[in-house]
């Protein structure tokens, strides 16, 4: 059934029926068991541009999401290399075409990694509710992630009404900025708001990539490889 979700890991826009969430692990789940059930394909393009403005790449998209299937799957695939997500409950396993990618890896040097494609902060352990804020003018959580493996954090602006993610900063043990990840802009397709334009800028190069949905369609998806392994 076609209705008001947000975008594709968080960034589908939620209407909140339940009590107000008082962790980050439980703001975090609420997110998640927000998202379609109907299977979907998201296809666009990730433009990536240099300090001086010049356009470095641009990659063709594709996200086939299926979190309603028996076993939930989604699939991301970014010019020839591709991930696949299977979860078994809660628990997101990982396939990559390229075996020395992790969630966190650099896609094909774009400036995003895999968990920024997938949104894969929202199964993320240990998340803290940290404040309240105001972002764009919204009313929002701040809410901490730590990063799988790393030193760093993830901090989530998660709008307290909708549950839509505003922005996603990666912060260094010392609080220094290293990437900003937000919403630039917002359409209604095929019955569902998606966050049309993307952008990520990576503080350490002065990149900035763009990540343009063009097209959504509900339907089956093709089958995903079914054996993820855990990380």
């Amino acid at each position: 059934m076609k209705k008001l979700l947000p975008f594709i890991f968080v960034l589908l826009c939620v209407l909140s029926g339940c009590a107000e969430p008082e962790s980050g692990d439980e703001i975090l789940a609420f997110v998640r068991s927000k998202l379609p059930r109907d299977p979907l394909t998201l296809t666009g393009s990730l433009k990536v541009r240099t300090k001086s403005g010049y356009t470095k790449s641009n990659l063709p998209v594709s996200m086939e999401l299926n979190w309603g299937a028996e076993n939930p799957t989604a699939n991301y695939r970014i010019d020839n290399e591709s991930l696949t997500i299977t979860w078994s409950g809660d628990v997101p396993g990982y396939v990559f075409s390229n075996p020395e990618n992790t969630p966190t890896s650099d896609i094909l040097d774009s400036g995003i990694s895999w968990a920024d494609l997938s949104f894969s902060v929202l199964w993320w352990p240990n998340s803290k509710l940290i404040t309240e804020d105001q972002k764009i003018n919204r009313d929002a959580y701040v809410v901490d992630v730590p990063v799988p493996d790393s030193e760093n954090i993830m901090r989530l602006w998660i709008e307290k009404n909708m549950g839509m993610l505003l922005e996603a900063q990666t912060l260094d043990p010392k609080d220094q900025l290293l990437r900003r990840m937000k919403i630039k802009s917002i359409k209604k397709m095929d019955g569902m708001w998606v966050a049309k334009d993307l952008e990520i800028k990576d503080y350490v190069s002065e990149s900035k990539t763009t990540l343009q949905v063009s097209d959504l369609k509900w339907g089956e998806t093709e089958d995903a490889t079914p054996s993820a392994e855990t990380p």
